[in-house]
């Protein structure tokens, strides 16, 4: 009997902490400063091209490794 009174207590403090962490995240994403419109699309438009830049520099790369090395072994 006392251990089911001791696993109620448990759930019971878990179930606080989780209400009181969810509370925490809620105050902290109320105090976030969320980027507007504007700024979300003009940082993708840099991911975007920044990996096309270093998909093209890598691609660049390979190529001149492939050519060296059927150069070398021709």
């Amino acid at each position: 009997m006392a251990n089911q009174v001791e696993k109620s207590v448990a759930t019971t403090s878990q179930m606080d902490r989780l209400v009181q962490f969810l509370k925490e995240v809620r105050n902290e994403v109320a105090r976030v400063t969320w980027p507007t419109g504007n700024e979300v699309k003009g940082a993708t438009v840099v991911v975007i091209v920044v990996c096309i830049i270093v998909a093209f520099v890598i691609w660049t790369v390979d190529k001149t490794i492939n050519l060296g090395m059927n150069l070398i072994f021709k």
